[in-house]
């Protein structure tokens, strides 16, 4: 019996140290990605009946994304009251911002999107970008004033 349980020894041993690098591994890819940074840059004024670029800049720690699920933009006068956004519908897609007459950006340039707008009004606006990169959302705001 002692013969068998030498040379099963081995694979125990073996078997132990495979299941140990493998648990290693996994602990590994198993950490938190850094969260997005989403940086709304907005000028603080705008001539009516001209566009103005809204951007938003967005990274992952220090590097830029490029392959944002959602990049979408809201304005609305501030005298108004915000969209509606209802907490039974969680997060919104990007279908239901578009209901609501978001306008969704495009990538200029690595990590960098854009819409072009045009106030046709006077009076100070909110502009709202919703970012949605993988499970992590970001809903920055910013005030615009049109003359």
């Amino acid at each position: 019996m002692s013969g068998q349980v030498r040379w099963f020894m081995p694979f125990i041993i073996l078997t132990l140290l495979i299941a140990g690098c493998s648990y290693e591994e996994q602990s590994q890819s198993g950490e938190m990605p850094e969260m997005i940074k989403v940086q709304l840059v907005v000028p603080d004024k705008a001539s009516l009946h001209k566009p103005v670029t809204l951007q938003v800049k967005l990274t992952q720690g220090e590097v830029p994304v490029s392959d944002a699920d959602q990049v979408q933009f809201q304005i609305w006068d501030e005298l108004e009251d915000a969209p509606a956004v209802s907490p039974e519908l969680g997060m919104m897609t990007e279908d239901k911002l578009e209901e609501q007459g978001a306008l969704k950006a495009s990538e200029v340039e690595n990590g960098l999107y854009e819409v072009q707008y045009t106030f046709e009004q006077a009076g100070t606006y909110v502009v709202q970008a919703h970012v949605t990169h993988g499970a992590m959302h970001s809903m920055p705001r910013a005030k615009i004033q049109a003359k």
